[in-house]
């Protein structure tokens, strides 16, 4: 009777452990699609005003107000992407339709040169944002040396 109890004990702690683990990962998730979505909220007020613009896309843009809201508008883009690839909302082959779709364009290409190791530089140990951007990788990497031929 005694094992039985201890059994059922550690069960129920095993139990309210995993539930544990699994609340703590749903609220990082939730952080972060909050977090991405006030992302793309600050992109889209820094893409509606020129100066803005400049100031927040890359430095490179600095001359060309259009081109930085463009940048800027192709960065919402992906961000928007990532927030559906975090929530499940995106399948592996609708990423990778994405991300061939972006770099079909010669600004997307450019986009992705830009933030393209940057991006991959902040990914971690997070495997859900590993992949995402491998797929945009991926898929720059086909289309440059698809345009190189």
């Amino acid at each position: 009777m005694d094992i039985l109890f201890v059994l059922l004990l550690a069960a129920v702690v095993a139990v309210l452990l995993m539930y544990l683990v699994q609340r703590r990962e749903q609220h990082r998730e939730s952080l972060r699609a909050a977090v991405l979505g006030a992302q793309v909220e600050l992109l889209k007020a820094a893409a509606g005003d020129p100066e803005m613009a400049v100031a927040a896309a890359a430095p490179e843009l600095a001359d060309d107000p259009a081109a930085a809201r463009r940048h800027l508008f192709l960065d919402a883009q992906v961000t928007v992407w990532e927030l559906h690839w975090r929530l499940g909302a995106l399948s592996q082959r609708q990423l990778r339709a994405h991300a061939e779709a972006l770099m079909a364009r010669e600004e997307g290409r450019r986009y992705w040169s830009r933030v393209g190791a940057a991006r991959a530089a902040v990914v971690g140990e997070d495997a859900k944002l590993r992949t995402f951007n491998e797929a945009f990788a991926v898929a720059h990497h086909a289309s440059t040396t698809a345009e190189a031929r």
